[in-house]
């Protein structure tokens, strides 16, 4: 019931189109409700004039007829309005529900992030909100809302026209509630395991698209798609079990309930004779009829909507799980970047508290120095990156920036002066320009093409049609690694950072490709406090500091020369790395 409340609290967004197209529809099942009424008068008038042998007044029964089709075209051009009304009214408030998960998915942190396929995250904004739109904001808002009022509207007119038949069909409603508690409490377990079955199928989908190389090299296309199989199934198992439930409770029982009131019925109207006169005339058992028929069909549809209605609320419970995740608290505080002199403060850090990962760090960087990261996998090297960035904050010890605490200060304000090139740049859906102003108005094109030529990705734009205009698409395939990566450089030195990572930035490239980008490094690391993640020392031997990282401890510190001297660790992986660059 929360769930249905927090769900019904997002009318509030697009209150005038609701009232009015509610309003409209309370009109529409008004009007449709009378026009029988009519139907009735005109019956009435033509038995009665034949009883008495009378002559038929047929413009008295076209002006009747007139009125007739007046009143339906009144209430079906209500219920078109209505429709959309409420149809608009549901879209805006789909994509209000849209725009809040998104942007509640950006303000998440990082560790959320850390054992969610994408797939499944994707899943609860875009499909869950989708069904949200159809199954409840649209079909409540509208068929609901209209079968509700148009069921209480064929009671009043029933009990008006014959109050013994309204009052005796009022036994039904207890009927009716029963009826929908059964079906909800069997459909809701089955629309659950839907929900989870389709956000499995997104899941696999996406994780086959972005590893299909993968896949391909080592021939596993018969192992993911029997694993696609195997959920594709649990997905077609759970949609046939909402079928067959459908089928009894919405169809065949349906009707059968709707011919026993109806035999009920007629068989009361045939005890309703008083010295052989029947005691309702034929308009009045036309109306009963009509109404008694017209009562089960939005009934009907109401039973049904709950197998929707329970789809929405499961997707509900998954957006709002979303949405409720608790954000980072963040300071209002802006750091101050002046000199860009980096501090780690015998830091201790863990993604588990209780399972250090980093163990009393302690080192600083000076404004413009290059401190380079070594060390086996594990080591720690990309846990010191993350907490440069306040993506996650240590448990013990400090890290500080020209002597301000990190965990003091606003993320926003701190990335604001960070760079990073990484092993594999990102690449956006867009232009080479937007790549590397990253759509930061403040960077003009002129400033886009300085920055490129800097790099020396000269000739990569000479050689495109469109210079820095070029398109770029799925994650810039069309560009090989080297290209990708000036393009990273470039967008680093336009946003002209204060401090610079570069993780592992040369270890996807050939020989080559290396010398430029060795350049690019050089032409985006002048001035800027810099840390390089290596794995290839050649990179990093020019480096102020080198810090030899293992299990979370600094083994090693120093410069080039001085760890070759000390002839440890740092020495035995060069000299590995010089033996296999020999051979």
């Amino acid at each position: 019931m929360t769930t249905f409340k927090r769900l019904l609290s997002y009318f509030k967004y697009e209150p005038y189109r609701y009232g009015f197209g509610i309003f409209l529809s309370l009109l529409s099942a008004s009007t449709s409700i009378y026009v029988p009424m009519i139907g009735k008068q005109m019956i009435d008038y033509v038995s009665d004039q034949i009883t008495h042998n009378a002559s038929v007044n047929f413009g008295f029964l076209m002006q009747k007829f007139g009125f007739f089709m007046l009143i339906t075209l009144i209430s079906s051009l209500c219920g078109y309005t209505s429709y959309l009304l409420l149809a608009y009214a549901s879209n805006n408030v789909s994509k209000k529900l849209r725009d809040e998960a998104y942007g509640h998915m950006q303000k998440l942190p990082v560790s959320y992030f850390d054992d969610k396929p994408a797939g499944k995250i994707s899943a609860r904004i875009v499909n869950d909100v989708e069904l949200l739109r159809t199954n409840f904001y649209l079909n409540f808002s509208n068929t609901v809302i209209i079968d509700i009022l148009t069921v209480l509207a064929i009671y009043v007119a029933l009990y008006w026209v014959s109050p013994q038949i309204g009052t005796g069909l009022l036994v039904l409603l207890p009927f009716f509630a029963i009826w929908q508690w059964i079906y909800v409490k069997l459909a809701a377990p089955i629309n659950k395991r839907w929900r989870e079955s389709v956000s499995e199928l997104n899941s696999h989908t996406a994780e086959i698209v972005q590893g299909v190389s993968i896949v391909q090299l080592y021939h596993q296309q018969d192992n993911m798609q029997a694993d696609f199989e195997t959920t594709n199934q649990k997905w077609l198992d759970t949609r046939l079990k909402s079928i067959r439930l459908d089928a009894t409770l919405s169809w065949d029982f349906s009707t059968f309930i709707k011919n026993l009131v109806m035999l009920a019925v007629l068989m009361y109207l045939g005890t309703q004779f008083v010295d052989g006169i029947m005691g309702f005339s034929i308009g009045t058992i036309y109306v009963i009829i009509n109404y008694i028929s017209r009562l089960f069909d939005p009934i009907l549809e109401l039973v049904r909507l709950m197998s929707t209605l329970q789809q929405a609320l499961s997707g509900a419970k998954r957006v709002f799980e979303l949405l409720d995740e608790p954000v980072e608290a963040d300071s209002p505080q802006a750091i101050k970047f002046t000199e860009g002199h980096v501090l780690f403060n015998h830091v201790t850090f863990g993604y588990q508290p209780e399972k250090p990962i980093l163990k009393d760090i302690h080192f600083s960087a000076a404004k413009g120095e290059t401190i380079g990261l070594v060390g086996h996998t594990g080591s720690g090297k990309s846990s010191i990156i993350n907490l440069l960035f306040r993506f996650y904050d240590p448990q013990k010890g400090q890290v500080l920036i020209d002597n301000q605490e990190l965990a003091d200060h606003n993320r926003e304000s701190i990335r604001e002066h960070m760079g990073i090139v990484l092993q594999e740049p990102y690449l956006f859906s867009g232009t080479v320009a937007t790549n590397i102003s990253m759509n930061d108005p403040k960077i003009t094109d002129e400033m886009v093409q300085e920055a490129i030529e800097k790099v020396g990705g000269k000739s990569l734009i000479d050689k495109l049609p469109l210079g820095i205009h070029e398109p770029v698409v799925e994650k810039g395939q069309a560009f090989s690694s080297g290209e990708r990566q000036l393009i990273a450089f470039a967008r680093t030195l336009a946003s002209d950072p204060k401090i610079l990572i570069l993780d592992e930035a040369t270890s996807h490239i050939d020989t080559e490709t290396e010398e430029i980008i060795q350049h690019a490094m050089e032409v985006v690391k002048e001035g800027r406090t810099t840390f390089i993640v290596a794995h290839r020392l050649s990179t990093i031997q020019n480096a102020d500091q080198i810090i030899v990282l293992d299990h979370g401890e600094i083994k090693e510190q120093g410069t080039h020369d001085h760890l070759l001297n000390l002839g440890q660790r740092y020495a035995e992986m060069y000299q590995l790395q010089a033996k296999v660059s020999a051979n």
